[in-house]
């Protein structure tokens, strides 16, 4: 789904072009963008920071509840499985 943000003026910052973006696009500080310039000059911006600690991807996982099921590397007995041969 397409939405239109507005309308941008290209300004100077430094010795860079720099375009604004509107806070309702939900663009966090740091985030990671490649540059795309197709054949027509359309220029498009894609995310590509896939890290899912800081894209929020692991923001609703209950860590507590799946170490309950898995169980904690960090205390396990690496070595004494306990498996009968």
């Amino acid at each position: 789904m397409e939405k239109k943000l507005g309308n941008f003026v290209a300004r100077k910052v430094g010795n860079s072009t720099a375009l604004t973006v509107p806070s309702k696009a939900g663009v966090k500080l740091g985030q990671r963008f490649e540059l795309i310039q197709e054949d027509n000059d359309t220029l498009i911006y894609k995310t590509i920071d896939s890290n899912p600690w800081f894209n929020g991807e692991y923001d609703n996982i209950d860590f507590k509840k799946e170490i309950e099921k898995v169980g904690n590397p960090d205390t396990m007995q690496v070595g004494k499985e306990n498996i009968p041969w």
